[in-house]
This record gives structure tokens, C-alpha cells and sequence, in this order.
């Protein structure tokens, strides 16, 4: 298939239509082609506005896992309270993709144009 676009559509819409089009292609932080391709295969637009917990959490993960790895190679040994921090921090992390997947999932589903 042929991934360079050299065909137009043209369709007309109220003013109203157009602003929220607009708005909501801003939203999806997609161009208004690829909004409109999207709705028209009915894909699900997800915006994950704040990604910051998620990548804090990955990143004091990898923090505790290259301690870990240092003192595992160092002493031949890791302690308890390493492994007992990477576990929270991984459960932390679990718990807010968990969130993140249900919302997605629970998103819904109507096109509302």
C-alpha cells in the first residue's frame, strides 16, 4: 500500500463542526488527516496527558536495580531491604499501569463528531 497521500476528499461541515473537529484533532495531538483517518476506522483516539508517575517509577526502579546489581556484584550479595524496595517500587508502578489500562480500556467507545 502506497504510503504516500495524493488523493483529496473535500465534504463540508457547519463552522461549529469544523471548531470542534479542530479542538478535538488538537486534543488527540494527531493532524486533522490522521484524526479523521482514525475516526473513519473507527480506531480508539487515547491522550495520556501525564505520564510522570509512570516514568518516575521506572526510573527508581532502575536506580534500585543498578544498586542492586553493584553491591550484588561487589559482595556476592544483596540484602533484604534492596530487594524489598524494588518490590514496592515495582508494585507501585504495576498498580498505576493497571489504572492506566483500565481507563483506556473504560474509554468510551461512541463517536461523538
Amino acid at each position: 500500500m502506497a504510503r504516500t497521500k495524493t488523493e483529496h476528499l473535500d465534504f463540508r461541515v457547519t463552522p461549529e463542526q469544523k471548531e470542534r473537529l479542530l479542538e478535538r484533532a488538537k486534543k488527540s495531538r494527531l493532524s486533522m488527516t490522521d484524526y479523521l483517518l482514525a475516526l473513519s476506522e473507527q480506531k480508539k483516539i487515547v491522550v495520556i496527558d501525564d505520564v510522570s508517575e509512570i516514568i518516575k517509577q521506572i526510573l527508581k526502579i532502575g536506580t534500585n536495580v543498578n544498586q542492586i546489581a553493584m553491591v550484588a556484584n561487589t559482595n556476592k550479595s544483596v540484602s533484604e531491604k534492596q530487594m524489598i524496595m524494588v518490590n514496592d517500587n515495582l508494585s507501585k508502578l504495576q498498580d498505576i499501569l493497571a489504572d492506566l489500562v483500565y481507563q483506556i480500556k473504560n474509554e468510551k467507545d461512541e463517536i461523538d463528531v
